[in-house]
């Protein structure tokens, strides 16, 4: 009978220390619960805006009005009086030219004053050799415009052929900026759409400028479209700045979305598998949650979006939500 007794003791011991060892656990697991982590973000709000939907396209600045002066004779360069980078008057002298025929008669004039025997020989050798060199026989190539020398291909005292080419001038107030437009792209644009450029060798300046006219031709190679974009202000700062064949990017507005709905760009995740895009928005509850939106218009920062839970106030997530599961609790 003491046994029994002793083993009735021992069972409830052992069942008393079961229970209390499930209520501690059970008190446990609700307390990890309770301390589960939550995850550091950062926010900001969708607002409503206007986006340019645009064209962006790679070219090089061009002027249309360009002289390559060239001699009219074949003969001697005896004065340059233009150089790379100097302005230019029309009408001014550029070249001075003394043609092979003058240039034979001062060579004969100066034999016949070498051989001279007699005083009157070597006065008529003499006078024969001032009008060999006069600048009667000296031709004058000039400018037939306004404009600044871009290129030099001769140097004074150098024999050159007739139709030779000596200089390049060009007018600046002429500068355009023709754009290498994607064939697929090129039925969007038009004549007279605003457009922007910009220069990795100019950062930070921005040139307004308009859609002039589109070339027939085609690129074979590039698949590309020439488009010219004429300049709005042509002050001496772009003057001074735009160089022929600088290398750019040009934005060509082809059309604006107004009052639509805008997030930061690295708000958005993309799915490459399906295409598809989500963002997280945060509730009032500090609940992190994905809502499938489609793109529209996207600038280099920011980018349209539509959406069902998404609205102009809307807070969403645009650091941390990489990988960040559904109904994560977040703060900021």
């Amino acid at each position: 009978m003491r046994i029994q007794g002793l083993v009735i003791i021992l069972v409830c011991l052992t069942l008393a220390f079961a229970a209390c060892t499930q209520k501690r656990t059970s008190e446990e697991g609700r307390g990890e619960s309770a301390a589960s982590p939550v995850v550091r973000v950062k926010i900001a709000p969708v607002h409503r805006g206007t986006l340019d939907e645009t064209v962006a396209a790679t070219g090089k600045v061009d002027v249309i009005r360009r002289q390559k002066v060239i001699s009219p004779v074949t003969g001697t360069l005896v004065s340059l009086k233009a150089l790379e980078g100097m302005p230019v008057q029309e009408g001014a002298v550029l070249a001075i030219i003394r043609p092979r025929e003058a240039q034979t008669a001062i060579a004969g004039a100066e034999a016949l004053l070498h051989s001279a025997k007699t005083d009157a020989e070597r006065q008529e050798a003499q006078a024969a050799l001032v009008l060999a060199r006069s600048t009667q026989n000296l031709v004058g190539v000039r400018a037939v415009f306004n404009g600044v020398v871009a290129a030099r291909s001769v140097t004074e005292g150098e024999l050159v052929a007739e139709n030779a080419e000596l200089l390049t001038v060009i007018d600046l107030s002429t500068i355009v900026f023709v754009a290498e437009v994607p064939l697929q792209d090129a039925p969007r644009v038009h004549p007279g759409q605003r457009a922007v450029l910009e220069f990795q060798s100019l950062p930070g300046q921005r040139f307004s400028a308009l859609v002039d006219a589109i070339y027939p031709g085609t690129e074979s190679q590039s698949q590309t479209v020439g488009v010219r974009l004429r300049l709005k202000s042509l002050g001496g700062e772009a003057r001074r700045l735009l160089k022929p064949s600088m290398i750019g990017i040009c934005r060509i507005v082809t059309g604006v979305h107004k009052e639509v709905l805008i997030v930061p760009k690295s708000a958005l995740l993309r799915d490459d598998e399906r295409n598809t895009y989500t963002v997280v928005v945060v509730s009032p509850d500090s609940i992190a949650l994905l809502i499938p939106v489609t793109l529209g218009v996207t600038t280099d920062s920011t980018a349209e979006v539509r959406g069902i839970g998404i609205a102009a106030g809307t807070q969403v997530v645009i650091e941390g939500n990489y990988a960040l599961p559904d109904s994560t609790r977040v703060r900021w």
